[in-house]
């Protein structure tokens, strides 16, 4: 497949696939006889983890460790950069789980609302609020 059809496929656009091909992040496809890149199921896969670690906001060069290991199913000497990665991964799972509860919470007392009421029930506004209102 050509570079579109794996970025539609990973959703990532082109120019991301290219950048990261460039910084290393992740291997270069094979090309073709006219010049193009050709993309395999294998590397559609890395792409999708790529762009995975990166909404958990793993930096590229653990992306490019994870995805070096991934890739070629060699594990060298990156065991402290997973790990690493791990780790990085764990942390944002939690941040999000505690959001989640949040955004939870929030839309919950929203629902709970009246069109009558000025408030939303159950949460009280913060101090810097109450002081500027004089509530």
């Amino acid at each position: 497949m050509n570079i579109s059809e794996a970025a539609r496929s990973s959703g990532l656009t082109s120019d991301a696939i290219r950048f990261y091909e460039r910084e290393g992040v992740l291997p270069l496809p094979p090309r073709a006889a006219n010049g193009y890149r050709r993309y395999t199921e294998q590397h559609v896969a890395a792409l999708r983890l790529a762009r995975r670690l990166r909404d958990l906001d793993v930096g590229l060069d653990d992306v490019a460790a994870v995805i070096e290991v991934a890739h070629s199913a060699s594990c060298g000497d990156l065991r402290e950069e997973l790990a690493s990665s791990l780790e990085q991964t764990e942390v944002r799972i939690r941040e999000l789980r505690e959001t989640r509860v949040e955004l939870r919470r929030l839309v919950g007392a929203l629902e709970e609302m009246s069109p009558a009421d000025e408030s939303v029930p159950g949460l009280v506004a913060c101090e810097c609020v109450q002081l500027a209102t004089g509530g």
